[in-house]
């Protein structure tokens, strides 16, 4: 229940903080709480170091991976970090690339 609870509370602190209106909301207005970080509070990864996966310590076999290739250079982008970072600035072949999750 505290679960739903609080990913209620978070809903509607998005709702309200993306000027959606909330006349209609079940709860009061009062209770709605901001939450998560703020504007530009998720650093994106601006200079990646890569490794081979053999090498790596924090990956498992049953990770996943966003793939992208390049002028027929690969790289793989742990999903477990993209869900800290949402964003890598990466260049791959000189080219300039965006990964966003």
């Amino acid at each position: 229940m505290k679960r739903l609870v609080a990913g209620t509370l978070l809903l509607g602190a998005f709702l309200m903080l993306s000027a959606f209106n909330l006349d209609n909301s079940i709860g009061p207005k009062e209770d709605i709480l901001s939450g998560g970080p703020l504007k530009d509070g998720i650093p994106a990864i601006l200079q990646p170091r890569f490794i081979k996966a053999n090498e790596s310590h924090f990956l498992k076999d049953e990770d996943q991976v966003m793939g992208v290739e390049v002028g027929g250079q690969s790289r793989a982008y742990p999903i477990n970090i993209l869900n800290w970072h949402e964003v890598v600035n990466d260049t791959i072949t000189g080219e300039p690339v965006v990964v966003t999750f």
